[in-house]
């Protein structure tokens, strides 16, 4: 079964994969759909998407909602950003923020942010460093006691 039609989402866009793996469901989000260039303030459209996944982390209260931020190699040296872990976790965290501010529970939520040690691509050609800049959010299910 689609895994998009099983949360109730569609119209999310081509840009956003969704991924069935074992531990959990997650929505695989290019950097440039949610923030400007060396930003961590969501934008408007950045805004939309992630409101248009609240439905589906509504539908499964008992499961963590982990949010991840990755970016390319390419270092980021501003007075905000240090380097790319500073963006990675800022962005994390500013997803997470707007779950909270949209009702999420907050110890569903978890941010982290990983910069450029989780590669999706080779960071050779821009092509792949656009792989790289991505937030993915994962729905963890709940860990169930063992007997």
């Amino acid at each position: 079964r689609d895994p998009a039609q099983a949360l109730g989402l569609s119209g999310l866009g081509q840009d956003i994969q969704i991924l069935v793996r074992d531990e959990g469901v997650s929505f695989r989000i290019p950097s440039e759909v949610l923030f400007a260039s060396g930003e961590a303030v969501l934008t408007p459209a950045g805004l939309a998407v992630i409101d248009q996944l609240l439905p589906a982390f509504n539908r499964l209260p008992d499961y963590t909602v982990v949010v991840e931020g990755h970016t390319d190699n390419v270092p980021i040296q501003t007075a905000r950003f240090p380097s790319n872990w500073e963006l990675s976790a800022a962005r994390a965290s500013s997803v997470v923020r707007h779950l909270e501010a949209r009702g999420l529970n907050p110890t569903r939520l978890r941010a982290t942010g990983y910069a450029d040690t989780r590669p999706l691509a080779p960071n050779d050609t821009p092509q792949g460093r656009a792989l790289n800049r991505r937030v993915e959010i994962t729905l963890e299910p709940p860990v169930r006691p063992r007997n």
